[in-house]
């Protein structure tokens, strides 16, 4: 860690890895998995559509460690009807960061889900600059 991270004692969540895309064949599992840090640790909440995404719903599962930082999005049987915007959305006091899965009815006959390049997005609560220019910042000093 960074002498700056030392005297910080918060961090806004931000995703450390975000969901990567991937191949998967119609009707089988499709598991998304991503990584999150912030201080205090960030709390998750998924929507679909638009809409909250309740546990379980049509094979949908989701889970996340706090320790870790560890965030799953598993779909079973992967096909036609699960088509939209998986979003999943980090907040704490500090501020709010959400990635996005998209998975579009091309994508699904092509057998592959593609992840769109910056899906990404911080959106800060604590500072007084852009989003972008605090990813470049946090890069640089090592956040």
């Amino acid at each position: 860690m960074s002498e700056d991270g030392d005297r910080i004692p918060w961090r806004p969540p931000k995703w450390v890895q975000p969901f990567q895309g991937l191949r998967v064949q119609q009707g089988e599992e499709a598991m998304f998995v991503g990584m999150l840090s912030g201080i205090p640790a960030p709390s998750v909440q998924w929507t679909w559509r638009g809409l909250p995404l309740e546990e379980g719903a049509k094979g949908k599962k989701t889970w996340y460690d706090e320790k870790t930082g560890r965030v799953c999005l598993v779909i079973e049987d992967l096909g036609p009807g699960d088509e939209g915007q998986y979003q999943c959305r980090a907040d704490n006091p500090y501020g709010d960061s959400t990635c996005t899965i998209t998975i579009n009815a091309e994508t699904v006959g092509k057998k592959k889900v593609v992840l769109p390049k910056g899906s990404c997005r911080m959106k800060l609560k604590a500072c007084h600059i852009d989003s972008d220019d605090y990813a470049d910042y946090a890069s640089t000093i090592g956040l």
